[in-house]
């Protein structure tokens, strides 16, 4: 896992890690910061194609997965909160070469992605 971004073409990173593996959930890797006074995303990149990395509240409860594809790029993250709307929702965000997409697209149960990681979905109405 690296940090946000720095990427080396050797498959490395040069910038220390800012991210720990605090968990495990489904083989999931559950993320936290390495100093817990900073409120940082999800890495950009990671050093395992395919990876999906999850990030939790200070209570547990699910904030953000990030699924990565076969180039260690992002593919897309699915958040909860509030976005466009003023009530927390799950939503989702595509990438295209890295970068963020929008809109941001809301997920409910039934939905494919919804279905496929909804055991992480903790503390989500």
């Amino acid at each position: 896992m690296g940090s946000r971004g720095s990427f080396l073409e050797s498959g490395g990173f040069d910038a220390p890690p800012q991210w720990h593996t605090i968990d495990y959930i489904d083989g999931i890797k559950v993320l936290a910061p390495k100093d817990p006074k900073k409120s940082i995303n999800l890495p950009e990149r990671s050093n395992t194609p395919g990876t999906v990395y999850l990030k939790l509240d200070k209570d547990g409860n699910f904030k953000q997965l990030r699924v990565f594809g076969k180039d260690r790029k992002p593919l897309y993250d699915v958040d909860y909160g509030p976005h466009t709307e003023k009530t927390d929702h799950l939503h989702i965000h595509y990438f295209e070469n890295g970068q963020r997409q929008g809109p941001s697209k809301k997920i409910f149960p039934g939905d494919y992605i919804y279905e496929k990681f909804k055991r992480v979905f903790k503390g989500v109405i």
